[in-house]
């Protein structure tokens, strides 16, 4: 079939679903926050499946206190003591900062249009922030593109006044298909030879750590379950990406799914939701609990505003930043 578009308006909260769909995949995407909600891909059998973790309800998806596919921004992950330079950001987590505070991009409606081409059906949202508290405003385009392979999301900013921008996508991929199993036997490949160096408060130190022969060593294709027996709390870590793509890889040998995910980012926060149990109700019947699910952040590393020598995520009047991350679907057969 031609790619389609169709929206469902929920009178109370006031979000929309606006589902891309064509012949091989269905993707679903929200007015609030930009989210990434659905993704229905088939496995190797052709039984096609959501390969995220979605909130059940509309009500659930505008209380969300985990930001279940939502877009991050302006700066996601923590910024220690919630300043940059002479600007006082809101301090929500704790002493600090993170994912762009209560009135971040998640937690705003954004104004979006659709439009279909051959093969390709799109959705692009747009906000201009005047709310979250950083300097701008920041003019934010998000388009998420359905192909026959895959979802790609660029992102694109500009501002008034000198500003800080490091957007992510905070979904939660479970490549089992409708949350049949947990994350455990999925296959993990990162290509990334150093990981952040974090203190006890999950703030960047400065330092990078040689990810080679340690529990965190994604470097091949690695079973989560053998990890995250050896960490008690699980993977909550920045992986500073090399240049080479797919610069992600997440398997799941029983379905054959694979997620194959390409980026211009410089790191990839990776959250294997341990001891996550929360009464969520997810879509599936399933409530959220700890390895459910799996987010891959592509992003700028965190907190580098004050670590200088990892880069810099300014953003001047007159400027633009793009950004761009492709997730590919592959199937795996035996």
């Amino acid at each position: 079939m031609s790619p389609i578009v169709s929206v469902h308006h929920d009178p109370q909260t006031k979000i929309d679903f606006i589902t891309l769909s064509n012949d091989c995949l269905s993707a679903t995407f929200l007015n609030f926050g930009a989210r990434f909600y659905a993704f229905f891909t088939p496995d190797k059998y052709g039984k096609s499946e959501n390969i995220c973790l979605s909130l059940a309800t509309p009500q659930d998806i505008l209380n969300d206190p985990a930001q279940f596919g939502a877009f991050i921004g302006p700066v996601a992950g923590r910024i220690k003591e919630a300043r940059w330079q002479d600007v006082h950001l809101e301090k929500n987590h704790g002493s600090h900062h993170i994912h762009g505070g209560s009135q971040g991009w998640s937690n705003q409606f954004w104004e979006y249009a659709f439009t279909t081409t051959d093969g390709h059906a799109e959705v692009t949202f747009s906000l201009n922030d005047e709310h979250s508290g950083y300097p701008g405003p920041i003019a934010v385009k998000t388009t998420y593109t359905l192909t026959t392979k895959a979802v790609i999301m660029k992102t694109t900013c500009t501002t008034k006044k000198k500003t800080i921008v490091n957007p992510t996508n905070h979904v939660y991929f479970n490549l089992s298909g409708n949350t049949k199993e947990d994350i455990t036997k999925h296959q993990l490949q990162i290509q990334a030879a150093e990981r952040l160096e974090l203190d006890g408060e999950q703030l960047p130190t400065g330092k990078m750590l040689p990810v080679k022969g340690t529990g965190y060593d994604f470097q091949e294709p690695t079973f989560l379950d053998e990890v995250l027996t050896t960490l008690e709390n699980g993977l909550d870590d920045a992986y500073c990406l090399k240049q080479i793509q797919p610069a992600i890889v997440l398997t799941h040998p029983t379905s054959g799914r694979q997620l194959r995910i390409h980026t211009n980012r410089q790191a990839v926060v990776v959250f294997s939701t341990t001891g996550f149990d929360l009464p969520l109700p997810l879509s599936e019947q399933q409530t959220m609990r700890s390895q459910l699910g799996i987010a891959l952040e592509t992003q700028e590393l965190p907190d580098v505003i004050n670590h200088p020598h990892f880069g810099a995520i300014e953003l001047l009047p007159g400027e633009q930043k793009v950004f761009q991350t492709t997730y590919e679907i592959e199937l795996q057969h035996d």
